[in-house]
């Protein structure tokens, strides 16, 4: 089976994605420097080298070579962070953190149900929400978006229900992911989908569909573009296929999976994890650039699959799983040979510049953990055009989850596992 995109071309399906309870157990750096110890998992030259080639108007960037220089390289200095240990500002569950008006920052709290907004100084100067299913109450909050124009986008996971409200964090309306039946009969599973919106407001969903025509085990899954009203149109921007595995006891790890995002003007970055590779999607051209880097596979080993293993267990546990339970879940774990190439994708604004997490072995070898956020511990910089920068490693115990221009949010956890809110700064300039 394989996944079409909109220009016709095929790429290679990715399988099931790997399931397993994640437990956060942060051990977190106050300054991070820019080296990634020397073992980089692979370029296959010594020199950066950059080749461009074009096929029918589809640019593809190939990148081989280690990237800057230590004269050139960035580094990531935490220059803000908000919550307490013990407090009015104590958070309970950390979902997500992201840019706020003025500079300032949106904390997503999951426990409690709130969002809280913070201004440049890291005081706060709102919350609003809360659990329930009234007007700007939320079950389930995943993330929240500042919007460009004022307000606040809040996404929830299961079932997937988009809340638009106001710059004071009053109830405007919702949208749900509807319920969509063509004439072969394939329909859009309403529970099953995830929601992405822009800044500027633009509204992205993959959905996963019920086709009785595919192959069995495999489940279509499409990428679209909604209107804010969650209207989906019939043009896709990508296709693709994940294995059900129904009926297959097996968990895979380690699996490759798609991970996605869109920017504010449309254009969407798509990763299929392996290969290294990213394909941006133009909102009236489609599939316009193809973004590669020239890496050797990072194996997975016995360390990688016993802290996997350690911290399934852990999480299952805290859970309330039995020790009879939990057993035979381990012992359906399969693990893939080699961890995917790319691990997430994010594209900063205003620059548009292309930030890829990935597994870097080095980093992980010299590590008392495995890191957090689906095994991540670097990332990978690109200019808009394509040419690769350099990696930067993640701080340990961070989970990223929006990236600016110069500027990456997210949680980190103290030594006690309390959760902050956090910001680091990108500094170009010179290291030491």
């Amino acid at each position: 089976m394989q996944s079409t995109f909109r220009n016709g071309r095929s790429r290679p399906v990715c399988r099931h994605p790997f399931l397993s309870v994640v437990l956060t157990v942060a051990c977190g750096a106050l300054s991070v420097g820019c080296s990634s110890s020397g073992q980089e998992s692979g370029p296959t030259a010594d020199s950066n080298r950059v080749t461009v080639t074009d096929s029918s108007g589809l640019a593809i960037v190939s990148n081989r070579g280690p990237g800057w220089s230590h004269d050139e390289r960035w580094r990531l200095e935490p220059d803000m962070q908000v919550g307490e240990i013990d407090g009015p500002l104590a958070f309970g569950r950390i979902n997500w953190v992201a840019p706020g008006p003025g500079g300032g920052m949106v904390v997503l709290d999951a426990q409690t149900h709130l969002v809280h907004v913070f201004d440049s100084t890291g005081r706060q100067v709102r919350r609003f929400g809360g659990e329930g299913e009234g007007p700007g109450e939320f079950r389930r909050p995943a993330s929240v978006t500042a919007l460009d124009e004022g307000g606040y986008a809040v996404v929830e996971g299961f079932p997937p229900v988009l809340h638009w409200l106001t710059a004071e964090g009053d109830y405007l309306r919702s949208s749900r992911l509807p319920i969509a039946r063509d004439e072969a009969g394939t329909r859009t599973a309403g529970s099953f989908g995830i929601w992405q919106v822009t800044a500027s407001g633009r509204v992205f969903v993959q959905v996963q569909l019920i086709d009785p025509g595919a192959e069995d085990g495999e489940m279509p899954v499409v990428l679209l573009e909604a209107d804010a009203e969650g209207v989906l149109p019939p043009d896709t921007i990508a296709a693709w296929s994940w294995s059900a595995n129904f009926g297959d006891q097996t968990i895979r790890v380690f699996d490759a999976v798609h991970t996605w995002m869109p920017r504010s003007d449309g254009t969407v970055v798509i990763s299929e994890g392996t290969p290294y590779e990213v394909q941006w999607h133009d909102p009236t051209s489609g599939l316009v650039r193809v973004t590669r880097r020239d890496v050797n596979p990072v194996a997975v080993t016995s360390r990688h699959r016993d802290m996997e293993i350690a911290r399934m267990r852990e999480g299952m546990s805290e859970g309330g799983a039995s020790d009879d339970v939990i057993d035979d879940l381990v012992d359906r774990v399969e693990f893939e040979a080699s961890v995917p190439d790319v691990l997430r994708v994010w594209v900063s604004q205003p620059d548009g510049r292309l930030w890829l997490g990935v597994h870097d072995a080095g980093l992980f070898e010299n590590a008392s953990e495995p890191p957090d956020g689906g095994w991540a511990n670097a990332l990978d910089v690109f200019e808009p055009d394509g040419r690769y920068l350099g990696r930067l490693p993640i701080p340990e115990g961070f989970r990223l989850r929006v990236v600016t221009e110069d500027a990456l949010y997210g949680i980190w956890e103290d030594e006690l596992e309390v959760p902050f809110a956090r910001r680091y700064r990108v500094l170009r300039e010179t290291g030491d």
